[in-house]
């Protein structure tokens, strides 16, 4: 069952209850006042009748001085008599009277009502007692008040009998018309609350729709709600959580396209030195002992086994610097920029490349070895790039509370279609030179990687034919 189905179900049956409980109260607290205010008038008119009869009787014995008991039927009638011209006989607010002797036989009677062989309210009668009874008779109701008095010193049972069926009527015909405004009321209620839960649940079905279509493929779905309830702050953190799976999701994809690209790059780097090798190996294999031609090829075997050692390194560092956690100290600058230069004094010198260093020491935090494995990286690039007898500069200096270091050189330089791609791993401008320096455009990969572990950022700058500048740019 649906969500505004519950809503409507529950809020229809709530309040079908409610009222109906309501109104049932209500009904029967109307008969109980109208009942009690009946049987209180009927009390008040058996009352009236029994002094009525006991003044009546006192004034027969003064007005025949009688000495003995006089007639009591003569009293009987005298006191009806007078009651009933104090009353209209004919109107239906009087009820009718039986007098009865000790032995309920009766002395007079003017009832029009069916008579019952039940008497429980003539039973245990004293003086000064009044008992009632209500009473079905041929579906409807009466009301039966009895009392005892004496007269001449002979107890006289005195029954007050009324129709009250109009009130017992007036109660069906309450519950006639409640049940016709409760129907009236519950079809209005019904058909209001089966679009007001629609309305209310339609967000819901919003949202399910989204999900859907997120489900199916389509991150990029969002929840478009414009309400100032709840479902207004479930639409936005629905959208944070969809944005928050669409930028994983991109992460992912492109993750997946960097390692599938990684693979095949590195397969294509690994084909060149190992067919070489392969196949260099099997020329000595197959071949007559030749000093010089087992020379070259023992010599192309090593550097080759050398190159791919030296790429197995590079991604070790690569690897390195992606995943593992780094611990960053204050360390001065200058004495590793020292260690770079001594490192690549032999290299220089093959070019004639003069490296000039310019700037004052500084301290930031950093880790050593991973610093001097980027600036090696990029003065090896600055001199393969470059000329013989040409400059590199490497500057630092310290502007804003940051770090600079920059090294700039003269060569070859890059298109600026090639500066967006240069990070990625394997990736290189001039694949000849590549293969003929041993690069696998693994470098600035790892300095880039190295960079982002610093929380440091690496710009590059580089015109065709003109040269490149990479700056380091470190928080104090």
């Amino acid at each position: 069952m649906k969500l505004w189905q519950k809503i409507y179900l529950f809020s229809l049956l709530l309040l079908i209850f409610t009222l109906n409980i309501a109104g049932f109260i209500l009904i029967q607290k109307l008969h109980n006042d109208l009942l009690e205010k009946e049987v209180d008038k009927c009390l008040a008119e058996q009352k009236f009748i029994v002094t009525e009869f006991n003044i009546n009787s006192l004034a027969l014995q003064k007005v025949y001085y009688l000495d003995s008991s006089p007639d009591i039927n003569m009293s009987i009638s005298a006191l009806m008599g007078e009651y009933k011209s104090l009353i209209n006989p004919e109107a239906d607010e009087h009820g009718r009277v039986e007098i009865l002797d000790q032995k309920n036989k009766i002395l007079y009677s003017d009832l029009e009502f069916p008579v019952s062989k039940e008497k429980q309210e003539l039973e245990a009668l004293s003086e000064g007692k009044t008992n009632y009874i209500i009473r079905t008779l041929e579906g409807k109701q009466f009301l039966y008040v009895s009392s005892l008095v004496e007269v001449y010193n002979t107890p006289l049972k005195i029954l007050y009998s009324k129709n009250i069926s109009n009130i017992y009527k007036e109660k069906m015909n309450q519950y006639v018309l409640f049940m016709k405004l409760d129907l009236l009321i519950c079809t209005i209620f019904a058909v209001f609350m089966y679009f007001i839960s629609r309305l209310i649940t339609k967000p819901i079905n919003t949202l399910i729709a989204s999900t859907q279509k997120i489900s199916s493929g389509k991150y990029s779905e969002r929840v478009k709600l414009k309400s100032k309830d709840e479902f207004n702050m479930l639409s936005n953190n629905f959208n944070l959580m969809a944005q928050t799976i669409e930028d994983k999701i991109n992460e992912l994809e492109i993750s997946n396209i960097e390692k599938e690209t990684f693979i095949n790059n590195l397969t294509h780097e690994l084909k060149t030195p190992l067919t070489s090798i392969i196949g260099y190996a099997n020329l000595i294999r197959t071949s007559k002992y030749d000093e010089e031609l087992f020379f070259e090829a023992a010599d192309y075997i090593y550097k080759e086994g050398k190159r791919l050692e030296k790429m197995a390194f590079k991604m070790m560092d690569l690897i390195y610097a992606k995943t593992q956690e780094i611990e960053l100290l204050p360390e001065k600058i200058m004495p590793i920029i020292k260690e770079v230069e001594k490192s690549f004094q032999v290299k220089l010198e093959e070019k004639n490349i003069e490296l000039i260093i310019k700037g004052e020491d500084c301290i930031f935090d950093m880790d050593k070895d991973l610093i001097k494995m980027t600036l090696c990286n990029l003065i090896e690039n600055a001199i393969k790039a470059s000329e013989s007898n040409s400059k590199i500069y490497l500057k630092v200096s310290v502007l804003e509370n940051k770090t600079y270091i920059s090294i700039s050189d003269f060569g070859s330089g890059m298109a600026k279609e090639h500066l967006d791609k240069i990070w990625q791993p394997f990736y290189v401008v001039d694949k000849a030179r590549s293969r003929k320096s041993n690069g696998a455009g693994i470098g600035l990969s790892i300095c880039k990687k190295i960079v982002e572990v610093h929380n440091a950022d690496i710009e590059i700058n580089s015109e065709l034919g003109k040269g490149t500048e990479v700056s380091l740019i470190f928080n104090n």
